[in-house]
């Protein structure tokens, strides 16, 4: 049984979103899954109820505490320790629950998730991942706006991260690691990115060499390799173009094929932000997760703790010598 705690209090659609969400996780789960909801305990009770859920593997934490978007992550953990959304991480460590997922704010999760559940293994810093679709495929994108200063042995950390997640939780067998650059010539792009490079081919990885912007669309690769500041470009550039598209084409474009297209681009279907590299599993959703979102997120979860995708991640890393 994998339990996972969901922060019910910090998404923007509310509580009421959340307890669905977690209900029909749970009727439709992909392997034996309990949830723990954590924050007022009469309102998600009374959801519960009104839902039908009385009988299923749910139950909840009282929290006093909502941690606001506004909250910076210092305040969310000095001054709301009894938040729905630093409850939840702590559970983990308590060994009360196997992971953590909230659609609250971001920077206080992956405060709370590192300074709570603390690194794995010889991780120098977490990083986090982001699922997105191509024409061929999807791929594991690393890093996607946690970091903004790393290092070549810290952008090969985040290469194992993603190409352990591909396989254990995505299914294959041997993930193409891609390094997005500015050009396919190995000296190309900046001093760090070039180094990486070097790095990549050494990992032991399955490194297929630099992609350029345009080659993400097409696919090939199953992970991309990037700095944070660059991959949340890329991160944000792709939730807008799918939303530009949806606005732009939609209502000309009819039809069950159209449909699945435009569907492929919707956050739904993916749980948000993966954050790889902790003592633990913590996911962080889109704020204005809807039930189905958070269907995905709490499946997302699932799978990585039922794979224990963190204690791989540190065998992966550990064997990287010197540490980054």
């Amino acid at each position: 049984m994998v339990r996972i705690a969901l922060d019910a209090m910090g998404g923007d659609l509310g509580p009421e979103a959340a307890v669905e969400g977690a209900l029909q996780a749970l009727r439709s789960a992909p392997g034996p899954m309990a949830v723990v909801l954590t924050g007022d305990e009469p309102t998600l009770q009374a959801l519960i109820e009104a839902k039908g859920g009385s009988e299923l593997p749910v139950k909840v934490v009282p929290t006093t505490q909502v941690v606001d978007m506004s909250d910076t992550p210092t305040v969310a953990l000095k001054q709301k320790p009894d938040s729905s959304l630093v409850v939840s991480v702590g559970l983990q460590k308590k060994g009360l629950v196997d992971a953590s997922v909230s659609p609250g704010n971001t920077g206080a999760m992956m405060a709370a998730s590192l300074m709570i559940l603390g690194r794995a293994g010889k991780i120098s810093r977490p990083t986090v991942a982001t699922v997105l679709p191509t024409a061929t495929n999807k791929f594991v994108m690393v890093d996607s706006g946690a970091n903004v200063d790393e290092k070549p042995l810290q952008l090969v950390q985040f290469a194992h991260c993603g190409a352990v997640y591909s396989r254990l939780v995505r299914g294959v067998e041997s993930p193409r690691v891609a390094l997005l650059n500015m050009g396919e010539e190995e000296s190309k792009g900046s001093e760090v990115v070039a180094e990486t490079h070097q790095l990549l081919k050494a990992s032991g990885l399955n490194f297929v060499g630099n992609v350029e912007g345009n080659d993400l669309p097409k696919g090939g690769f199953d992970v991309l390799v990037t700095p944070g500041y660059t991959g949340n470009v890329v991160l944000k550039l792709y939730e807008g173009m799918g939303e530009f598209m949806y606005r732009s084409f939609a209502q000309h474009l009819q039809g069950p094929q159209w449909k699945d297209f435009f569907q492929t681009w919707s956050y739904e279907n993916e749980a948000g932000g993966l954050l790889l590299g902790l003592d633990g599993t913590s996911v962080i959703m889109h704020g204005r997760s809807n039930p189905k979102a958070y269907v995905s997120g709490l499946n997302v979860a699932w799978r990585m703790a039922s794979q224990g995708v963190h204690k791989r991640i540190a065998e992966a890393v550990d064997v990287q010598e010197p540490t980054a």
